[in-house]
C-alpha cells in the first residue's frame, strides 16, 4: 500500500493576482461543500431524535456522526466535483 502525499500547499507569501472568477468559485464550492457535510448528518440526527425519543438519541449521533466522517473522508472526491460543476 503506497501513501499519498497531500496537496495542499501552504505559501507565507501573498496572493497578488486573483481574479474575482477564482475567488467566488471558491466561495461556491467551499460553501456548498460545508452544506453537504453537516446537513446529511444533522438530518439523520434530527430524525433518530424525534422518531425515537430521547433512548435513541446516543444511536442518531453515532449515525449522524459516522457519516460526517464518511463524508469528510470522501471530501476530495466531492470538492473536485463541485469545482468542475462550477466551471464555467
Amino acid at each position: 500500500m503506497t501513501s499519498q502525499q497531500s496537496k495542499l500547499i501552504f505559501s507565507n507569501r501573498r496572493l497578488e493576482n486573483v481574479s474575482p472568477d477564482a475567488l467566488i468559485k471558491s466561495f461556491w464550492v467551499s460553501s456548498a461543500l460545508a452544506l453537504i457535510m453537516t446537513l446529511p448528518p444533522l438530518g439523520i440526527f434530527l430524525a433518530f431524535h424525534y422518531n425515537g425519543g430521547n433512548n435513541n438519541i446516543l444511536a442518531g449521533a453515532i449515525v449522524g456522526f459516522g457519516l460526517h466522517f464518511v463524508l469528510l473522508a470522501l471530501s476530495e472526491r466531492i470538492s473536485n466535483a463541485l469545482s468542475r460543476l462550477f466551471d464555467d
